[in-house]
């Protein structure tokens, strides 16, 4: 059964529906059949190829996506990994929890584009400056900075991005669109109001969001608060629950539309958020078969972006149709605060930091003529990274580490990018019906980092001229072609086949961090002389409307990848420790991911009318990748960023006449067990690399049901909610947990179950 218990903050909801009760009162007729209100903004209809996913404002409520992770309940190749605090499995102490980032067709973290009206959110810092080599492929601090009710869209695109995206990324990229003034008000609507709250037993998290819009089409202005409060996430373990904690975040967004004249469209958007948490955990060894500190930790990040767009589109240029150029300036900072009481180290502070500035520039033009849409673009993004790190623990190998075990985690740097596109999609009419497509691009990039304040990162037995020995500049420059077919089987369902080479820079984590860091007297130390990462991307797809009441999307992909970034092992002179064992980041594997993925839904009231209102919806996702090293004997084995096979079902009914709606959605997803390998220990001295023994827990498969509901009170006030896991499903997520040992204790297992039963339960008023 349900534990009510958590229902004493909903409580506030009652009060809220005070504010509502004038609204219901004014109701001339209680009986009136009413719609929901929908806003409608024209877009030209510019078919592209390629896997895209659209999440609006809608999808998000009726989903109950309340977090970064839960965003993406229902999408069958994309997820959200992420670790609870004080895990084990190569997580240090001082590390905090929450998910480190997305995970698309299989790659994740870094390779994945994260971005907020196209300024690229901070990438996910790596862990082996705390832990060693276990921290190998796992991160300290993530990459969520989001508050979903801000934003009115979220853009996905699987895959290597487009030659038109400038946040070039190997998996894909994730775009949050805030929003905007002009979605709400439309020609004789000048104003809105709209007032949510939520509730989720999920995290005993209560949510208020405000957004207030006024204006016209000269002239208008948005402003959107929000508010959360919570605490620890639940699990769904008997004998161990989720470690104590709480936190809140406040989310602001001020922005406002200007006409200038019948050319220049001018916005300006203000958006800050930050959030704070105060956790309590323990922080067991890697095995997790014992506790090896009690820690207490206060965190804080905060995110500020200033943001201004123009919309050319001139009168008397007979080569732009529109010209779109917009500057952001973006600063985060991230701060953790850790008291740790050791088993055996006794009890020393940490205080770890991680600080962006950064300043982008975007402009795209667009053109068509005759047969041709023609868009172009350059692109400039300039940031500083600073890591300021403080620990107070003393060292255990004094005479090897004067300065303790650990030093920052990362040089300062600075980093720029310049880039360009151009494309051009060429339409040709077959038999006057059916159309056939070829879209030829291109993007180039250069980027350029270098360190920078070396001197606060020396210590005792190397200073700051030595350090610049080890840490230069690094550079590269590539052009990404990109072709594509695609063919109209009917005017509203399209075939294509598409080709994308793909990038990734290598990015400063790699080039400039965990210097001197170790477990048991390693030393791990980045590489200036890194390469981009590479992919060649190949695509098969289907999309549109093949007939009335279904829409289709799906597409078998095969990608290839080269000089993916690892850490190898080597036993060498190291400037200021002398002989000893380095890891160094390196251009080490190769690697292959194929699969293929559908997403469907169906209106059947198309169909039947006797059951109008009636839909279904169907998603699958399948995906292997393998990956292999440059090491003698290495044989291609699964790559743990691999998804099991996931699929969806739902069906919902809608009343016609909007009064009310339900729906239920069955999640599958497929066991899995992470395949061990030997390459983090790999001795590199020319022998053939063995086989690992390492036996990992196997993610048992599960099945789980959502139902979910909305009632409309009145044309402005309605009511919707769910349960989520029905049945109470014990089970883990496969991509946050596939390192777990199956040698750990049970009650560390159980720690990392994903949530049973819980709900959520809320409200909204729209004027």
């Amino acid at each position: 059964m349900l534990n009510f218990t958590h229902l004493k903050k909903t409580s506030t909801l009652a009060f809220s529906l005070s504010f509502a009760m004038p609204t219901i009162a004014a109701e001339n007729n209680d009986n009136e059949k009413y719609n929901d209100v929908m806003t409608v903004t024209a877009h030209e209809a510019t078919k592209k190829p390629g896997s895209k996913t659209e999440i609006s404002e809608q999808d998000i409520r009726r989903d109950g996506g309340t977090n970064f992770g839960t965003l993406m309940r229902y999408q069958p190749l994309i997820s959200a990994p992420g670790n609870i605090s004080g895990s084990g499995s190569g997580k240090s102490s001082w590390d905090r929890g929450g998910f480190t980032g997305y995970n698309i067709r299989g790659l994740d973290a870094n390779r994945v584009s994260i971005d907020i009206d196209g300024m690229p959110l901070p990438i996910a810092q790596g862990r082996v400056n705390s832990v060693g080599r276990a921290g190998f492929g796992t991160y300290g601090i993530g990459r969520d900075y989001i508050d979903t009710y801000m934003y009115n869209n979220v853009d996905i695109q699987s895959g290597a991005t487009s030659v038109s995206n400038a946040n070039n990324a190997l998996g894909g990229s994730v775009s949050f669109q805030t929003k905007t003034a002009s979605y709400y008000l439309y020609p004789g609507k000048t104003s809105y109001f709209g007032y949510q709250n939520n509730y989720d037993s999920t995290d005993r998290s209560y949510h208020q969001g405000l957004t207030m819009a006024g204006g016209d089409d000269d002239l208008n202005g948005i402003l959107v608060l929000s508010r959360r409060d919570g605490q620890q996430g639940r699990n769904h373990g008997d004998s161990i629950n989720n470690y104590p904690e709480n936190w809140h975040s406040n989310s602001l967004l001020a922005g406002f539309g200007w006409q200038i004249n019948s050319e220049h469209l001018f916005n300006t958007t203000i958006d800050y958020s930050t959030k704070t948490k105060n956790a309590h955990y323990n922080t067991w060894d890697k095995y997790g078969k014992k506790i090896e500190s009690l820690d207490h930790q206060k965190s804080k990040n905060n995110r500020f972006n200033l943001a201004f767009k123009d919309q050319w589109k001139p009168t008397n240029i007979s080569w732009i149709d529109t010209l779109t150029t917009q500057i952001n300036y973006q600063q985060t900072h991230v701060y953790d605060n850790t008291d740790l009481k050791h088993i055996s180290r006794g009890n020393f502070n940490t205080q770890t930091h991680y600080n962006t500035k950064t300043y982008n520039f975007i402009t795209t033009l667009l053109k068509s003529y005759d047969n041709q849409k023609i868009s172009a673009g350059l692109n400039a993004k300039w940031g500083k990274d600073e890591s300021p790190f403080y620990t107070s623990a003393k060292s255990q190998y004094g005479n090897f580490f004067p300065d303790g075990d650990y030093t920052k985690p990362q040089a300062d740097s600075r980093s720029y990018q310049l880039g360009g596109f151009v494309e051009d999609r060429i339409s040709f009419n077959i038999n006057n019906s059916n159309n056939f497509y070829l879209v030829p691009g291109a993007r180039a990039i250069y980027q350029n980092t270098k360190p920078q304040h070396l001197e606060n990162m020396r210590v005792t037995n190397i200073n700051a001229n030595q350090l610049g020995k080890q840490y230069s500049s690094n550079s590269d420059f590539k052009i990404l072609p990109s072709l594509s077919f695609m063919y109209d089987i009917t005017p509203n369902f399209t075939t294509y086949l598409q080709y994308k080479r793909g990038a990734q820079m290598p990015n400063q984590n790699q080039l400039y961090g965990s210097y001197l860091a170790h477990s048991q007297m390693y030393v791990l130390v980045g590489d200036s002389n890194l390469k981009t990462e590479t992919s060649d991307n190949f695509e098969l797809g289907l999309k549109g409307q093949p007939t009335a009441g279904i829409t289709l999307s799906t597409a078998a992909f095969y990608n290839k990848y080269k000089n993916f970034i690892a850490y190898s092992r080597y036993k060498k002179n190291f400037v200021g420790v002398g002989n000893r064992i380095v890891y160094q980041s390196e251009n080490r594997d190769k690697a292959y991911i194929y699969g293929a993925e559908l997403s469907s839904e169906f209106n059947i009231g198309t169909w039947f009318e006797s059951v109008n209102g009636l839909s279904a919806r169907f998603a699958i996702g399948y995906n292997q990748g393998k990956s292999k090293s440059s090491y003698l004997g290495d044989k291609y084995i699964e790559m743990d960023t691999i998804a099991p096979l996931k699929s969806t079902i739902g069906l919902a009914w809608d009343d016609p006449n909007q009064y009310y709606g339900f729906a239920l959605t069955t999640t599958f997803q497929k066991g899995k067990k992470t395949d061990g390998t030997t390459r983090e220990t790999y001795n590199n001295d020319g022998k053939p690399i063995k086989d690992s023994t390492d036996d990992y827990f196997r993610i048992a498969g599960h099945g789980i049901i959502d139902l979910t509901g909305y009632v409309n009170i009145t044309k402005n006030v309605k009511l919707s909610g769910g349960i989520y896991n029905l049945t109470d499903q014990k089970y883990w997520d496969y991509l946050s947990n596939n390192k777990l040992y199956k040698t750990s204790n049970y009650k560390y297992l159980e720690m990392f179950t994903a949530p049973g039963r819980t709900f959520q339960l809320g409200m909204d008023i729209d004027f």
